[in-house]
């Protein structure tokens, strides 16, 4: 048994010997052979008998001793954003470096490669200093190794320090015209500079690069005052300020947030507000604080309006905060009703505005939803290439009765911003983002181009909720009507543009889901930047560029893997109803007509198909004279209305009846089955008794032979 163990243990030694060591980030991908060959030859130490422990017979692994001989320590440092150390070693190599790592994870404690380095330089002296760069990272500490070779060997003990922010401030100058700061820092330079991001995502929370700025401006004094540009920002939303360094991510001062005050009248975005469903004598809960449009600061308060005041009898059960939060629990005898009201917003100016808000009720043992209207919307970035894109979102939103929204192009915290303007719940992805007027209990883990959620419609009433991006170039219309390629072409060309990976990737992940749609529905939304097999047909030759049949895989997957188009499930032919989404706008194209084609979806499995269409709103003029379009966006959205059922739903206060009906069913179930077996033994006993006898003792109860009755 020792010598097998022995011999175990060597042979696992050499294994691990001979795998190269993994490298921290260098400035360069590749090792030379004779460093990779120099690796491979170190000494390997085999363990022998004296290494085992006689009492468990396990080997002890031995290390060689640490050299901490050398010497690292902080140096003096005048530099911002760079820490400076002394080191000295009595083996001198050009390759010998210095490393920093987060003081809260282990670095090459054990003289292994754990994780990348933060920053490092080499030093590659006897002695000497080595100044290295702390711009990147956040305030913490931290702990410098001084290490050989382009490797993991100490050459001295590790030394811990501290990055701090060297803190300047920023405030809003409320005395100056809008957006603009006081700011000051005892590190001045010419790229410093203020960036204004969405309050809710998308800044350098963590002092490096998130998404691009909303707006900004340079900050080059040591003390000063600068106006940023406002031009692009909503309204009477709240944002993020953030004072940087050398035109990098590095915070001068603690981020502030500000209003950016609305200049016209106090308004709500809509007249009309509907809700979420309500159920009779269970609590209810919706906010519209974020409702408000031009709003001058966030001081803004709500109450019932005026007109509510004789209207006690339906609607005494609704209370309003001060922050706009409806709440209270409608009464037992509502029944299938609906609940008006007026709220009333009161600015900190003295002016007013109201919007009429209605509450749906359901009453109890009824599903909460028994339809479902679902939107796939791309934002095109986020909105800003449109004048008062927020508010223009917002109402598009809620006036179309959408309950759940795929968001494309949220990057930077958009998906975040209209959920809270409306009160819903939220994902946010890089670019991806889903927003719903019904709870999200599960997150799952976002793939490449997509993520995904589960939806609460009620208790036990649950959908799985999917959204993508898939790449957007090369496109394909463009290669068949533009670049006159071959089918052969194009199809590579789909996996160039990684949207054919992407798909197969999302649906294999998507797969479990699909297994239990009859519990659990699927709906998957998104710009899938291609066309769709439904639509290219021979019948609709004239409509692409006089390509027939093509089976594009961003389609093909989802509808073999057993997804419908809600859209072509509501509107079967491509030719009379082709349901462009691409592009409202973008008519053309360097010269030449742009290719029409729906490229937004809304696919679903578990669910029926009410209606579907492509909407815009308004007339939108286009591009580049799209500035003040009511339309927000360079695509069409897609809006499907589902009907829902109750699949696994059950009501608490129903489930003694429900539980009734089946014992009854199984009761009846039970008693058929004992008058079909009485029957049978009946006629078996009325077999021959010659047949009955000749039946030996070890077949009495094989009936495999016989013919049921």
């Amino acid at each position: 048994m020792r010598f097998q163990l022995l011999i175990h243990a060597a042979v696992v030694s050499l294994a691990v010997a001979l795998v190269p060591e993994d490298r921290r980030s260098l400035r360069r991908d590749v090792i030379s052979d004779r460093d990779a060959a120099s690796e491979i030859a170190r000494p390997v130490v085999v363990a022998n008998a004296a290494n085992m422990n006689e009492k468990t017979g396990l080997h002890e692994e031995s290390h060689a001793k640490r050299d901490t001989s050398g010497l690292l320590n902080l140096a003096p440092n005048n530099a911002a954003f760079s820490q400076s150390f002394n080191y000295a070693t009595k083996n001198a190599n050009k390759k010998n470096w210095i490393g920093i790592y987060p003081s809260s994870v282990t670095g090459p404690d054990n003289e292994t490669y754990t994780e990348d380095s933060l920053s490092w330089d080499y030093a590659p002296d006897d002695k000497g200093t080595v100044q290295l760069s702390t711009a990147n990272l956040p305030p913490g500490q931290y702990k410098a190794y001084f290490l050989a070779n382009e490797g993991y060997k100490w050459l001295a003990k590790p030394v811990e320090f501290k990055v701090e922010n060297p803190w300047g401030s920023i405030s809003v100058n409320v005395d100056a015209p809008a957006l603009t700061f006081n700011y000051s820092t005892p590190h001045p330079d010419p790229k410093n500079w203020i960036g204004i991001y969405q309050s809710y995502g998308g800044g350098p929370e963590s002092q490096k690069f998130n998404s691009g700025s909303l707006t900004y401006e340079y900050a080059p004094e040591a003390n000063g005052t600068v106006k940023v540009n406002a031009t692009n920002l909503q309204p009477g939303l709240t944002y993020r300020a953030f004072f940087l360094a050398k035109g990098g991510y590095k915070w001068l001062a603690s981020p502030i947030d500000m209003v950016n005050p609305g200049d016209g009248p106090l308004k709500f975005i809509t007249d009309q507000l509907t809700t979420h469903n309500a159920r009779e004598g269970e609590p209810f809960q919706a906010t519209l604080g974020g409702m408000l449009e031009n709003p001058r600061d966030t001081r803004s308060r709500f109450a019932k309006g005026k007109s509510n005041a004789t209207d006690t009898s339906t609607n005494g059960w609704v209370n309003i905060s001060t922050e706009g939060i409806i709440s209270g629990t409608p009464p037992k005898a509502s029944g299938n009703s609906t609940t008006k009201f007026v709220v009333e917003a009161l600015g900190s100016d003295g002016s007013t505005a109201e919007i009429t808000v209605a509450i749906p009720i359901v009453p109890q043992g009824e599903a909460m939803v028994s339809t479902l209207t679902v939107l796939s919307f791309n934002l095109w970035f986020g909105g800003t290439p449109v004048k008062n894109y927020h508010a223009k979102q917002v109402r598009f939103i809620t006036e179309s009765g959408a309950d759940i929204v795929g968001l494309q192009e949220s990057t930077g915290g958009h998906a975040i911003r209209l959920a809270k303007a409306m009160g819903w719940d939220y994902w946010q992805g890089n670019d991806v983002g889903i927003i719903s007027r019904y709870p999200m209990v599960k997150q799952y883990a976002p793939v490449e181009a997509a993520g995904s959620v589960r939806i609460a419609l009620d208790r036990g009433h649950e959908i799985n909720f999917w959204n993508c991006h898939l790449g957007y170039t090369p496109y394909g219309p463009y290669d068949f009507c533009f670049d006159h390629m071959s089918p052969e072409e194009v199809l590579k060309n789909e996996e160039k543009s990684r949207r054919t990976p992407q798909i197969v990737n999302i649906m294999k992940h998507m797969q479990d889901h699909l297994s239990s749609y009859s519990n659990i529905p699927v709906i998957f939304t998104g710009d899938f930047n291609a066309p769709s097999h439904l639509d290219w047909t021979n019948a609709t030759k004239k409509l692409h560029c006089g390509t027939g049949y093509f089976p594009w895989p961003t389609s093909k997957h989802p509808v073999d893997a057993g997804l419908v188009d809600s859209f072509r499930e509501a509107n079967s032919d491509p030719l009379t109803e082709p349901g462009i989404t691409w592009s409202p706008i973008f008519l053309n194209n360097e010269g030449r007509v742009e290719p029409k084609d729906r490229i937004d979806f809304i696919y679903h499995k578990g669910l029926k198909t009410i209606s579907s269409e492509a909407v815009v709103v308004g007339k939108p003029r286009p591009q580049p004279d799209h500035e003040n379009n009511e339309w927000p966006s360079d695509h069409a959205a897609v809006k499907t209305v589902f009907k829902v059922g109750k699949n696994s739903f059950v009501e608490p206060g129903n489930s003694r009846v429900l539980w009734g009906v089946i014992s009854a069913i199984i009761a009846a179930t039970a008693a058929c089955a004992s008058w079909i077996v009485c029957a049978c033994v009946r006629k078996r006993k009325s077999n021959k008794d010659a047949e009955e006898k000749a039946r030996k003792p070890s077949d009495s109860g094989d009936t495999s032979g016989e013919t049921s009755g």
